[in-house]
């Protein structure tokens, strides 16, 4: 009953309800601005319902058969032949639409892009022949100036990439349509762009809910009567608790309405279990590389679980301020500080030392990419980053957690 009384407490504040609906108004603001792709990505959509996501030869034999008879039927349409959809638009810069009506063009535009999916897939093979991950690892060392034990450890994480890539190219995870990431970015616009913006705004609001909760008898002036006996003191336990719930709670809210309308506007039907390292996913050179074969919708639950275990992180330090900070505005821009510091940590560590590493270990750090979580091809984040980063991080604020409770159990709080 207490954890559920200081929930409500947090959870009915104004500031805390006016925020959650600026920040869900704001998301949504966000995913419709860019809705206008949709129907191009709708091509795809229908391209897998037709012929599956695999690419293989008869898969590629079947694309080759439809492309054509859409090409011949723009062919009969214009009033001259084109080799194809990409030559009729270089020709026809301006095209007059007293000739072609709405839907011919919009069935030109159709082909257009069925073309760029049909030529990337016969080229894939010879594009992941041509990647050199060591010369990447060259590029990113000299980048960042890395020496020593420092560019040794790339190298090696590197090493261990190309052995990851040699399996995705024997598994045909690489061969597998996708929305066409150079065109559209669809990976960054959720999971850099859109999932990056919910990490902050959930973690505004688990940084003020943890703080209101944990400095309210103070801020109130009750904290003589709350706190005078011994039974008092442990409410601190339960508070943190109810940290905890809100934080779960605003993550549920914020993430779960967020996402609920991206895939109400984005049609992902049959591209669930496309491999996150789909060469049709990549935006740059060198594709997306997964360390473990990982589906786009496993990606998804990955992401989404992190999530809700760095705002439980959060929470927990937000928590450890406050019992030493009892104000909730001091402890907000305390929080800011820390968070700031942790970010400035990596500019500070030696460049040729492993030191510059374990400085990226924080989760201040961690949430600043949640696009590469899991992805291999940073010279930063190597593999199990996430997964070290959490347990240690875990592991040491549970102990400073119950310190702080022992601590404020036997401090005079007057």
């Amino acid at each position: 009953m207490i954890i559920l009384h200081e929930l409500k407490k947090a959870l009915v504040s104004p500031v805390i309800l006016s925020l959650i609906g600026i920040f869900i108004s704001f998301n949504l603001f966000i995913i419709y601005s860019y809705s206008y792709v949709k129907e191009e990505l709708g091509i795809l959509t229908k391209l897998v319902n037709q012929f599956g996501y695999e690419l293989n030869e008869e898969t590629i034999d079947d694309f080759h058969l439809f492309y054509n008879k859409q090409l011949k039927k723009l062919n009969e349409i214009t009033p001259e032949t084109y080799g194809s959809a990409a030559e009729f638009f270089n020709k026809n810069k301006v095209i007059d639409e007293k000739h072609y009506s709405k839907e011919e063009l919009t069935f030109f535009h159709d082909v257009l892009i069925t073309e760029n999916y049909y030529f990337v897939s016969r080229d894939i093979d010879e594009l992941y022949k041509s990647l050199n991950l060591t010369d990447e690892a060259e590029s990113q060392i000299n980048k960042f100036q890395l020496s020593g034990a420092a560019a040794y450890t790339v190298k090696k994480e590197f090493t261990k990439l190309s052995d990851r890539l040699e399996q995705i190219i024997k598994n045909g995870e690489h061969k597998t349509l996708f929305f066409y990431g150079k065109a559209y970015e669809m990976h960054s616009f959720l999971f850099k762009n859109l999932f990056r913006l919910i990490i902050f705004e959930i973690l505004i609001l688990v940084v003020l809910i943890t703080s209101f909760i944990q400095t309210y008898e103070f801020e109130n002036k009750t904290y003589g009567h709350i706190y005078s006996t011994k039974t008092g003191r442990k409410l601190a336990f339960d508070k943190l608790m109810a940290s905890f719930m809100a934080s779960f709670i605003v993550t549920t809210i914020i993430a779960g309405i967020t996402l609920i309308s991206y895939f109400s506007v984005y049609n992902y039907s049959g591209l669930w279990n496309v491999p996150i390292s789909s060469y049709f996913n990549a935006e740059k050179l060198i594709p997306y590389i997964s360390w473990w074969e990982i589906s786009f919708i496993a990606y998804l639950f990955l992401v989404t679980a992190l999530l809700y275990v760095c705002q439980l992180l959060f929470s927990a330090i937000t928590f450890i301020i406050a019992m030493f900070i009892r104000n909730s505005y001091f402890v907000f821009i305390m929080f800011g500080i820390i968070f700031g510091c942790g970010l400035l940590l990596p500019s500070i560590a030696s460049l040729d030392s492993n030191l510059i590493f374990i400085s990226m270990l924080t989760p201040f750090t961690l949430i600043l990419n949640p696009n590469i979580w899991f992805i291999g091809g940073n010279a930063f984040y190597r593999q199990y980053y996430e997964i070290n980063t959490i347990a240690v991080w875990t592991v040491l604020l549970f102990i400073l957690c119950i310190g702080s409770i022992k601590i404020f159990r036997k401090q005079n709080i007057h």
